[in-house]
């Protein structure tokens, strides 16, 4: 139908630059940790995260009034590195030191977390800092992180780019794709949502895009040469559980909506706009997911490692970390 013919095309348009790192599908491994290039300064070498296991009881743990304090030191950095965006050495090596302390941070709040239950973790979150691409907190960037990172081998063009690390091959495409969508400044990524809903098995995540912001002739110009427009990018995953302290869960679908106080997407809103778009089927059709006849599920998870009423932390499998709030009221 008209629906998967569309977003056929998409999924063709978005990793297209990097379906060759993909060989023939294999039984996939286990989920394991590796650093991201992305996310590390050149030349530091970072050993592999190991994740604490989910807190049975909570413990002895340490006063609220330091947790609190450790919290507002969290949310500092993030305020100071722009969500961490401004970490980013596609870009420049600037404030790598923020990394560093903003981890340290995290490893000292994780042993005064309550206990990981599904009642801790119901609810809104808005993501408040990421040490990598804050896109890749979409399950449908977790998704494709886990089909490549555990697809065996290294093609021929992932070799030429200088890939030696089988589980670094998301690392690229999440680096191509940063290429292609925020060159220029031609796309800035604004709020991050999600909505985790045990009762219905709903992980929903939501983040908002504007395109083309600010366009000007520089020195000459005073007006924009193009008008500002966006939307809200809405991904539901399904089949949520909690194993441990890991919150699993399949890509089910996505759409675009309107983003509140930004134009619609001139020409095109009739067309690719309020329509859910059934990613499971389409992914499943793909060769590099095993496709057309018996493809591999789009499956994805990250690892809670610290929660309380306000704050959560999570790592994806790479073991990059996501900073989460509860929204203000």
């Amino acid at each position: 139908n008209k629906e998967m013919l569309r977003l056929s095309l998409l999924l063709l348009l978005l990793v297209g630059t990097c379906d060759a790192f993909l060989s023939t599908l294999s039984t996939p491994r286990k989920s394991f940790l590796s650093p991201s290039p992305l996310s590390r300064p050149t030349g530091l070498s970072t050993p592999r995260v190991q994740i604490r296991p989910a807190h049975a009881s909570g413990g002895m743990r340490m006063s609220t009034t330091e947790a609190e304090a450790i919290k507002q030191k969290i949310l500092q950095v993030a305020a100071l590195t722009d969500r961490g965006q401004r970490l980013n050495t596609l870009v420049a090596d600037t404030y790598q030191e923020k990394r560093t302390q903003i981890a340290d941070l995290a490893t000292q709040l994780e042993p005064m977390s309550k206990d990981i239950t599904e009642e801790a973790l119901e609810g809104e979150w808005e993501l408040a800092y990421a040490d990598v691409e804050l896109f890749r907190s979409s399950p449908f960037f977790l998704a494709i992180e886990r089909a490549l990172d555990t697809s065996p081998g290294i093609p021929w063009l992932g070799k030429m780019l200088g890939i030696t690390d089988p589980t670094k091959k998301s690392a690229m495409f999440f680096k191509l794709h940063q290429l292609q969508v925020l060159s220029w400044g031609a796309s800035t990524v604004g709020r991050i949502g999600q909505r985790i809903d045990f009762k219905k098995g709903e992980f929903e995540s939501e983040f908002d895009t504007v395109i083309f912001g600010l366009t000007v002739i520089p020195i000459l110009g005073w007006f924009k040469l193009l008008p500002t427009f966006g939307g809200r990018v809405v991904t539901l995953a399904d089949a949520l559980k909690l194993e441990g302290n890991e919150m699993q869960m399949e890509l089910a679908k996505t759409q675009v909506v309107t983003c509140p106080g930004v134009k619609r997407l001139p020409l095109l809103d009739g067309i690719f706009m309020d329509k859910w778009y059934p990613v499971r089927e389409v992914w499943k059709l793909l060769p590099w997911n095993g496709g057309p006849f018996d493809g591999r599920s789009p499956e994805c998870g990250v690892t809670v490692t610290y929660v309380d009423d306000t704050m959560r932390l999570t790592k994806d499998m790479s073991g990059a970390l996501f900073v989460y709030t509860r929204p203000v009221e």
